[in-house]
């Protein structure tokens, strides 16, 4: 937990002060919430100003994200300085705790649901033949290493960018719900290559559907109460800065949950950064569609007809979708000073 401040027409004793007392603050109300919903990397960002004269003297201004993509903002205003700092603290613990307490709820009904799901899938494995089960069983098993490392190399890009909780799904759950969908639903005479390719069709699907109900529900607003305003917007005037300065999903994003290589440094190791690297972390800002059609092509070698059945698109689309992808990746390399292979 990071406790980043500014100051405006304070001495640097009072600024000093203020950050310790937020640091201490952070370390006792903010940090044991922020490890339970396994995100330490948050940063409260604090401002204060001081008004030469005049009533309440004094404004804070307060601003810390939180996953899957939400951005709380407390204000107070007074004449003295710790009081209005305690206001703005007790109001952002209230909302810290209202969206945890939001989150948890939300994968609760998102943990029951899914449970429902694989009760279904189930009964309709229990409806097929004996031996259809059988082969269905046996040939799934030997994919599932391959079928593994994709799922997490896909949980890794969602969380990096906010659009899945770093801790939920899991990547049994998503193996789970992928290999219950696709036994359901079994031919016979299907070859590894094509149980592979239902694999990861199911696979798509699955995540789809998490990144959707993570967005819904993480937006969900009372349509009784008037609108907020934008937490973002306030934020973004409270320090007039970019958002992105002072939380980088880059750091959330490991290079070895998206590849796995037994000959690849260890992290700790000191390597000097090439364009392999540099381009999976470019992949972050792609759409979900485009990056995971790219991945697919390279990291699982499926040809533009196996592409389109996974995502149940025409062939014109998946290329489509290829080619913005492979322009926007050497466009960014290029002005980084690589050149793409």
């Amino acid at each position: 937990m990071k406790v980043r401040t500014s100051f405006q027409g304070m001495s640097a004793g009072e600024g000093e002060g203020v950050k310790e007392l937020v640091s201490a603050w952070a370390e006792k109300h903010l940090e044991p919430m922020m490890r339970g919903v396994g995100f330490t990397q948050s940063e409260l960002a604090v401002k204060v100003s001081k008004r030469k004269k005049g009533a309440q003297r004094f404004h804070v201004k307060l601003h810390m994200h939180l996953p899957p993509k939400k951005i709380i903002a407390a204000h107070a205003h007074g004449d003295a300085l710790k009081p209005a700092i305690n206001e703005a603290l007790d109001r952002l613990l209230r909302e810290v705790e209202k969206h945890i307490s939001r989150v948890r709820h939300q994968e609760a009904y998102k943990r029951k649901a899914r449970r429902a799901r694989l009760r279904e899938l189930k009964a309709k494995q229990a409806a097929l033949p004996e031996d259809v089960v059988t082969e269905a069983a046996g040939n799934i098993e030997q994919l599932l290493p391959r079928l593994e490392k994709a799922v997490r190399r896909e949980l890794g890009f969602l969380r990096s960018q906010g659009d899945l909780p770093p801790d939920y799904p899991s990547v049994a759950d998503v193996v789970d719900e992928v290999v219950a969908a696709v036994k359901a639903d079994w031919s016979k005479a299907l070859d590894a290559d094509k149980a592979y390719l239902k694999l990861l069709k199911a696979m798509h699907e699955v995540l789809d559907r998490e990144v959707r109900n993570s967005r819904v529900f993480g937006e969900m607003v009372s349509l009784e109460m008037p609108p907020a305003a934008d937490a973002e917007d306030q934020a973004e005037a409270m320090v007039e800065e970019e958002i992105s300065e002072f939380w980088q999903p880059d750091a959330l994003l490991k290079l070895e949950d998206i590849i796995e290589d037994d000959t690849s440094p260890a992290p700790e190791d000191e390597v000097a950064p090439d364009a392999g690297d540099y381009a999976v972390v470019l992949m972050r800002d792609l759409p979900i569609q485009w990056r995971r059609a790219l991945m697919f092509q390279q990291y699982e070698e499926l040809t533009l007809d196996a592409l389109a059945e996974v995502f149940g698109e025409e062939v014109a689309t998946v290329t489509a979708w290829l080619d913005a992808a492979n322009r926007f990746l050497d466009a960014r390399m290029r002005e980084a000073g690589f050149a793409r292979g």
